[in-house]
């Protein structure tokens, strides 16, 4: 009976998790280059159980030596577990905003951006802006590469222009180009927050099949009624799974209130 328990609390745990993390895409449904969260399953690894006692001797009567017994239970199986949450890359619905330094990438791949303290990461585009130098930076504040490996600086007035492989023109003169790169393995591409991504393993290569497109954004690749039917299943995931563990205990409670009671 013991082992149900373990079985229906980890399934709890698992179905709760995956409640925040589809809330956490719910959240984001209106966030420009948001990128939704998927959560695997896999089941926990079982564990042998064994009985080891000493059973008495076989001889009525006399005083022999007990029978050391190691016989097997069965597997304890632990349910299941998270085994990984992915970011699911799919490409988002592209938004027209006419803002000429709002940027969307149509394609696999991703701006570089440089933090304050020199960390790179990639972002997916979005509406940049400029510092006090000029420097073309995202709204949380990291400058954009280019493929000099410098940041993007542009004149604080004037006409930008950013054609479909990320040249920028500034009042008609060259002003750099973006740095987009590709990933082969998106599975090393990990989400670092503020819309930002960081590569843990995978080669950046310059980008060939994505194309950058000024004056737009993209949208959430969240939906709306995915994510509430998601809510849904895991809320009722979690109900049977909390009920399994209350007749567990229930089951429990009545083999130990019961065991070695005697009637007169």
């Amino acid at each position: 009976m013991v082992r149900g328990l373990y079985t229906a609390a980890s399934g709890a745990i698992v179905a709760q998790s995956n409640v925040d993390v589809i809330a956490n895409n719910l959240a984001n449904v209106n966030t420009s280059g948001f990128k939704r969260t998927l959560m695997q399953v896999e089941a926990a690894p079982k564990t042998a159980l064994f009985r080891d006692q000493i059973d008495p001797g076989q001889i009525s009567g006399n005083r022999t030596g007990g029978v050391d017994t190691h016989a097997a239970v069965g597997d304890l199986g632990f349910g299941s577990r998270i085994y990984d949450t992915p970011t699911v890359f799919d490409q988002g619905a592209i938004q027209q905003t006419g803002n000429p330094l709002d940027v969307a990438l149509s394609g696999p791949g991703f701006l570089a951006v440089r933090d304050a303290g020199g960390t790179l990461s990639y972002a997916r585009g979005g509406s940049l802006t400029k510092d006090a130098q000029g420097a073309l930076i995202t709204l949380a504040g990291d400058k954009v590469m280019g493929t000099n490996g410098q940041p993007i600086v542009v004149p604080a007035q004037g006409n930008i222009l950013i054609d479909r492989t990320g040249r920028l023109t500034a009042n008609g003169a060259p002003a750099g180009q973006l740095a987009v790169f590709e990933f082969a393995n998106l599975t090393a591409v990990r989400p670092q927050g503020a819309d930002k991504f960081t590569n843990s393993g995978a080669a950046p290569k310059p980008a060939a099949n994505t194309t950058v497109l000024q004056g737009a954004q993209e949208k959430s690749n969240a939906d709306v009624i995915t994510s509430m039917v998601g809510l849904i299943a895991n809320e009722r995931w979690f109900d049977a799974n909390q009920k399994m563990i209350q007749t567990q205990d229930t089951e429990v409670a009545a083999a130990i209130n019961s065991v070695g009671k005697t009637t007169a």
